[in-house]
C-alpha cells in the first residue's frame, strides 16, 4: 500500500514545513496533527515556556527508555503514531505528522506551530511515561490547563478529547486508567493554539508494560482505542464530520501507482488492486481522496496532491538558461530529484505552468522558464 499521509521533512527548514502544513486544511477533511513524541538526539538549548513567559525549558529531552526492553521512547511513539495515522486516514481524516523519521531536530514550541499552521483541529501528541517506582503502570491523557489555553473553547475541547480517548484506549487494551489531568508546564500547549491533548500510553520503567508495550498486537489495540476516540470526539463533539464527499467532474491523472479503496461501514478499506500511472475520471471528491469507475466498479483512491483537469501534449523545445531543479510530481513543495544545467530539453507534456521531460533520473517535471 502506499503511503499517502501529509509527512512533513523535517530535514528541511521548519519555516519550510510550516508552509507545507498550511496547506492540509485546503483540502476540506479535518486535519489531526499527530506528533511521535522526543527524538533519536535531545536538543537542551532553550526556549520560552509559552508566548511572554520567562521561564525557558530545554527544547526537546532525549524521553525515556524501555526498562526490560531497552527500547528508546522516541521509537515506540513513532511506531504507534504511524498506526494510528493509517486508521485516521481509512475513516478519511487527513493526517499531519510532525516527523516520520527520528533523525530530526524540533522543539516543542516548533511542534506545536506546525499543528497550528496546519489548522489542526486536534494536535495529537504520542507518548510513554517513566517512573522512579518500577510499580507505576497504566496510561493517561494530559490536556492544557485553562490558565494557558488561548480560549475557553481551545480548554474545553481539550478536556473533553482528553476524556473520550483516554475512554476508548482503556477499553481497547485494558490497560489500568490513571485518569486525565490538566497541565499548565507543557511547551507543547502553552504555544498551541488547537485543541490539543497529551497521551501517556504505558509506563517504559514497569517491566511487564514495558513488554507490552513494544509489542505489535498491543501497539494495534492502543492505535485502535486512539483512532476510534479521536473519531468519536471529532464527530460527537467537534462536529466535524471526516466524509462529505462532493460532486467532482474532471479528469485527475495517477503519477504512480495507487491503491484502490472500497469504502465499508465508514472505513476505507484496501481492495487488493492498483491503477498505474494514467488519467481517469473522478465522480466525487472528500477532501484527498476521489471516486473513480474502474474494473471492479466505484472505487475510491486517495491524492495527496493531485494533478486535475487536462494535462496537455508538448513537441516544444525549451531553453533554460540557469541551473533549474527537476521533481517527481508537478509541485513546488515537491522535494527536487535532481538538477538541470543550462541547455535545451524536449518536453511531451504540459500542465499549470510545469513541464514534463525526460531526464536520466527517469521523466520528471519542471517549472516553464
Amino acid at each position: 500500500m502506499l503511503a499517502f499521509s501529509l509527512l512533513l521533512s523535517l530535514s528541511l527548514p521548519v519555516q519550510a514545513v510550516l508552509a507545507s502544513a498550511a496547506g492540509a486544511a485546503a483540502s476540506g477533511a479535518p486535519v489531526i496533527c499527530i506528533d511521535p513524541g522526543h527524538q533519536l538526539r535531545g536538543n537542551n538549548q532553550l526556549e520560552s515556556v509559552g508566548p511572554g513567559s520567562s521561564e525557558k525549558k530545554p527544547k526537546v529531552s532525549s524521553g525515556t527508555r524501555g526498562v526490560a526492553t531497552g527500547k528508546p521512547e522516541y521509537v515506540l511513539t513513532l511506531e504507534v503514531s504511524k498506526r494510528i495515522r493509517d486508521k485516521l486516514e481509512a475513516l478519511g481524516y487527513q493526517v499531519v505528522m510532525t516527523r516520520d523519521t527520528h533523525e530530526v531536530d524540533i522543539s516543542n514550541k516548533e511542534r506545536a506551530e506546525l499543528a497550528n499552521g496546519a489548522g489542526a483541529d486536534l494536535f495529537l501528541r504520542i507518548h510513554a511515561d517513566g517512573s522512579t517506582s518500577p510499580k507505576a503502570k497504566g496510561a493517561s491523557v494530559l490536556y492544557p490547563a485553562l490558565s494557558v489555553a488561548v480560549s475557553n473553547e481551545q480548554y474545553s475541547l481539550s478536556k473533553t478529547a482528553a476524556e473520550i480517548v483516554l475512554t476508548d484506549l482503556v477499553a481497547a487494551t485494558q490497560a489500568n486508567s490513571r485518569g486525565t489531568v490538566a497541565r499548565d508546564d507543557l511547551s507543547g500547549f502553552n504555544w498551541s493554539e488547537v485543541p490539543n491533548i497529551l497521551i501517556e500510553m504505558g509506563f517504559m520503567s514497569n517491566a511487564e508494560e514495558d513488554r507490552l508495550l513494544a509489542t505489535e498486537a498491543y501497539q494495534e489495540k492502543m492505535a485502535e482505542g486512539i483512532a476510534a476516540g479521536v473519531h468519536r470526539y471529532m464527530t460527537d463533539a467537534a462536529g466535524k464530520s471526516p466524509w462529505d464527499p462532493q460532486p467532482f467532474e474532471q479528469p485527475l491523472t495517477l503519477l504512480g501507482d495507487t491503491d484502490l479503496y472500497d469504502r465499508v461501514s465508514g472505513r476505507l478499506t484496501p481492495v487488493g488492486a492498483y491503477l498505474g500511472p494514467q488519467t481517469v475520471s473522478a465522480r466525487e471528491r472528500a477532501g484527498d481522496w476521489y471516486r473513480i469507475d474502474t474494473w471492479l466498479g466505484s472505487n475510491w483512491v486517495r491524492v495527496p496532491k493531485a494533478v486535475t483537469g487536462q494535462i496537455g501534449s508538448e513537441t516544444q523545445l525549451v531553453e533554460f538558461t540557469s541551473v533549474t531543479s527537476f521533481r517527481r510530481l508537478p509541485f513546488a513543495d515537491e522535494p527536487a530529484m535532481g538538477e538541470l544545467s543550462p541547455q535545451t530539453v524536449q518536453a511531451f507534456e504540459s500542465w499549470n505552468g510545469w513541464l514534463h521531460i525526460r531526464t536520466w533520473l527517469g521523466d520528471a517535471w519542471v517549472q516553464a522558464p
